[in-house]
């Protein structure tokens, strides 16, 4: 078991949500579904910075853990979540594709449900919290563009800091993490004043938000970018099916040598085109989720409209945090090429159909 847990290998016990098990292969394979809730999940606790707040939420929408049937017939799980099963639940590194074998991590056979960088960020988060007694992480230098902000030139984040001058007063800034390391003379973003940025970004918001014709071009330019992504996806799902089908012939004949008493090259063969298999079998899990979730991220006119167009009235109105929630909730990330001083910010769309979400959902209960 120890040099099958090493070896990436499923080796029983419960399965967690967002994967099921072939029991004849004795593998973990994606359950859709479930895999889109998990992602979900990630993503509400980086909106919410808490694990209460989450938990609540997964109430409301009757969220619960994985409900499973043992082999004798009686169903276990489909519990509510709880503060300690939700933790336990992001940071299970089998959704990053790996195993946990007492205190080594390995890679496992099962494929990725969560992206890397989004399963970085939640770790990062709960060791801030658990070092912050258990509360939300403290946004210190109440920085909108926390975790958005990216240097072109050096492809890497740039981070919130500040210093002081003249007593009390302090002046924000981001700053390229490349140039914070190796020194300024790498890096030609180097940084950039925290409260002109975010002002730009904040600007940019409210004139999509009040210009039909700048909603309709966000909306067409989204399109294209998913359009783009849908079509390079569903080609790769193409050519993975190509090599799919070209590698079980190949392998009919092997089986077929195996059965008069094949050699150890054909043997080796065998297994080499067998474990393909299996590693396209996983990429086209992959993309199939991808599409889903593109699939579901298609939005309207009429919901970027609707939220946007509050934005202006109520920004001023709202507490840092909440401000803070905004932007992350609409902006996917925004990027700084200090060389030719350019800004571009990438709207995220699931964020701005959340958001109308939220806005329908706020205007019936008022009505109600």
């Amino acid at each position: 078991m120890s040099a099958s847990r090493r070896k990436g290998k499923y080796v029983g016990g419960a399965p967690v949500l967002g994967f099921d098990v072939d029991v004849a292969r004795k593998r973990l394979i994606i359950n859709e579904d479930e895999a889109a809730r998990v992602r979900a999940i990630f993503a509400l606790y980086l909106e919410h910075q808490a694990l209460l707040p989450v938990v609540k939420e997964l109430e409301r929408r009757r969220w619960t853990t994985k409900l499973w049937s043992t082999r004798k017939g009686p169903e276990r799980g489909g519990n509510s979540f709880t503060r300690t099963s939700l933790h336990k639940l992001l940071t299970n590194v089998s959704y990053i594709g790996k195993v946990r074998y007492r205190d080594e991590i390995h890679n496992g056979e099962q494929p990725a449900i969560v992206d890397l960088e989004v399963w970085q960020r939640v770790q990062a988060l709960l060791a801030r919290n658990a070092r912050a007694g258990g509360g939300a992480a403290r946004n210190q230098f109440g920085a909108l563009l926390k975790g958005l902000l990216h240097c072109v030139p050096c492809g890497c984040s740039m981070i919130p800091t500040h210093t002081t001058r003249g007593g009390n007063r302090r002046y924000r800034y981001y700053v390229c993490v490349n140039a914070q390391n190796r020194g300024w003379h790498v890096c030609p973003s180097k940084s950039i004043r925290a409260g002109e940025i975010e002002r730009f970004v904040v600007e940019q918001l409210r004139c999509i938000g009040s210009d039909t014709s700048l909603v309709r071009e966000t909306l067409v330019r989204a399109c294209a970018l998913a359009d783009e992504q849908r079509t390079n996806l569903q080609a790769e799902a193409r050519g993975l099916e190509r090599d799919a089908n070209h590698w079980n012939i190949e392998i009919r004949g092997l089986l077929e040598e195996v059965a008069k008493g094949a050699s150890a090259t054909s043997l080796q063969r065998l297994a080499e085109l067998q474990e393909r298999i299996r590693t396209v079998e996983a990429r086209a899990s992959e993309i199939h989720g991808q599409l889903l979730a593109l699939e579901q991220e298609r939005i309207t006119e009429e919901e970027i409209t609707s939220a946007l167009a509050s934005f202006d009235p109520v920004w001023n109105a709202l507490s840092p945090r909440e401000q803070a929630r905004i932007v992350q909730l609409l902006v996917e990330r925004v990027d700084y090429d200090g060389a030719h001083e350019n800004v571009a910010v990438t709207f995220h769309l699931a964020g701005i159909k959340a958001l109308a979400a939220e806005q329908t959902a706020s205007l019936k209960e008022k009505r109600a």
